[in-house]
């Protein structure tokens, strides 16, 4: 376990990230590490802003986006070890799941802990998981777990896709939508101003494609907090909060929302939101992002 003061600034990991390191070669396995930090505070101020970037009212009940953006920067710092087996500017966010036992209130003290998990391979290369656990006075109130690709192996003799891959992957057929995102091009940028997450590529056309991107992208965490707050979720209940990335937002951009509500079962109440980009200039429909929210029984 590693201690930390503080919780790491985003330019200082970038800066890390990108230095030469002349001579130090990556692993070929995850570092067997957490990083913690103790007693965040949830500052009030920017759980505000958070929620209303997210078009929604503040409240004294934290986001659970709030959650990820305040253990993301320790688990990129672990990221950024210099012999860790993928470079960190580069990875792909595949999907993310967050699972909350209680309500976190604004103002609280919390302590984040993140380790890396499960280095397997991928057609497109490997994937691992980034995991994140929340907890106050030694209990755990939320683990957030990111799954991140990296191509810098190549393409892996990773197992063919399965049926339920299969039926995932084929040509998407885009439903009725119930909603219209309009995205400027300033979007990244302001995403990173409540968030901290000032990653190039998410910032503006020019610096994106200084990394290969031919226009900005959204951050997926934006359009996934975005379609939670628009689901209306209960946050005095326990939820699980499932997101999988497709494609990417680029900006500016319309994305096309459809919201659905699932129903209950013996799992709980469940909402889902599926968006895309539309079809223009002879392009098919491109589904980027699809959003489960369950309210615990």
């Amino acid at each position: 376990m590693r201690e930390l003061s503080d919780v790491p600034s985003f330019p200082a990991i970038y800066t890390a990230a990108v230095a030469p390191r002349p001579g130090v070669r990556r692993s070929r396995e995850l570092p067997d590490v957490a990083y913690r930090v103790r007693r965040v505070r949830i500052d009030p101020d920017r759980a505000a802003a958070f929620d209303h970037l997210m078009g929604g009212a503040a409240t004294d009940l934290v986001h659970p986006g709030v959650l990820h953006v305040l253990a993301f920067p320790v688990s990129l710092a672990l990221m950024a070890r210099p012999r860790f087996p993928a470079p960190l500017l580069g990875l792909v966010h595949v999907s993310n799941q967050v699972l909350q036992h209680r309500a976190v209130r604004v103002g609280e003290l919390v302590d984040v802990e993140c380790r890396v998990r499960n280095l397997r391979p991928h057609r497109k290369g490997r994937t691992f998981e980034a995991v994140s656990t929340v907890s106050v006075d030694g209990e755990i109130v939320a683990t957030d777990v990111s799954t991140y690709l990296t191509r810098d192996g190549g393409a892996s003799s990773a197992p063919e896709r399965s049926g339920a891959d299969e039926t995932r992957y084929r040509a998407f057929e885009p439903p009725v939508p119930t909603a219209r995102w309009r995205l400027g091009a300033d979007t990244g940028r302001r995403y990173a101003a409540v968030s901290g997450d000032a990653n190039p590529i998410h910032l503006s056309a020019l610096s994106a494609r200084l990394f290969g991107f031919p226009s900005a992208i959204a951050h997926g965490m934006y359009t996934a907090s975005r379609a939670f707050t628009e689901a209306r979720v209960d946050l005095h209940r326990p939820l699980r909060w499932d997101v999988s990335f497709d494609a990417p937002v680029t900006l500016p951009g319309t994305v096309l929302v459809r919201f659905t509500d699932e129903g209950a079962d013996e799992a709980g109440e469940r909402v889902r939101c599926v968006g895309w980009r539309p079809g223009r200039e002879g392009r098919e429909p491109r589904r980027c992002f699809e959003v489960e929210v369950t309210s615990l029984a």
